[in-house]
């Protein structure tokens, strides 16, 4: 039998929201990030590492890669969540910028948009976040963009759905040989 491993960090929760959703709707074992150091990765056929996005950066990702190694008998699935809508833009940067060229090989990403939580959020982040939305706020002459970005950013939203997990969940039924995830309640 495959066995799957679920490694997450959720800092305002919206990860483990779909951490979740996602062992609803398959079998695996959930272990959060900080306990990582518990887990023998070698009793796994598939690895799945999951974390919100700061700055750019999956969160904990560089250290997950360390922990993995050179697993390449094993598959490896990564998801992110963040703010931003899914957008090949979005997504061909999020790769840019956390994945090695050669590692996008071995490796499947997905992306799941998730929303802001300011009531979570640690002081350092909600300062940088408000200080970073006045910038925009008084800026004349703003880009399209930087309007949307400052009202998206202007309070707290979740626009997470159990329907984004649908292509992730589809793909590792394709590795466990079992029926589409449109054919499974999430």
């Amino acid at each position: 039998m495959i066995s799957i491993l679920l490694v997450y960090r959720t800092t305002t929760g919206f990860t483990k929201k779909y951490v979740d959703w996602i062992s609803k709707a398959i079998d695996c074992q959930t272990v959060p990030f900080d306990q990582i150091n518990n887990v023998d990765f070698n009793n796994y056929d598939i690895i799945i590492y999951g974390a919100g996005m700061h700055a750019g950066l999956i969160q904990g990702l560089k250290e997950f890669k360390k922990k993995v190694g050179n697993l390449v008998s094993k598959k490896i699935v990564i998801f992110a969540t963040g703010g931003a809508p899914y957008s090949e833009a979005i997504i061909s940067k999020i790769k840019k910028d956390n994945f090695l060229e050669n590692e996008l090989n071995i490796i499947n990403f997905f992306y799941f948009q998730s929303g802001i939580n300011y009531e979570k959020m640690g002081l350092f982040d909600k300062t940088i976040m408000k200080t970073y939305n006045k910038v925009l706020e008084f800026k004349n002459n703003k880009s399209d963009i930087e309007d949307g970005t400052s009202k998206a950013i202007s309070k707290s939203y979740d626009h997470s759905s159990s329907e984004y997990i649908k292509p992730m969940i589809d793909y590792l039924h394709q590795l466990l040989n079992k029926p589409s995830a449109d054919k499974i309640k999430i």
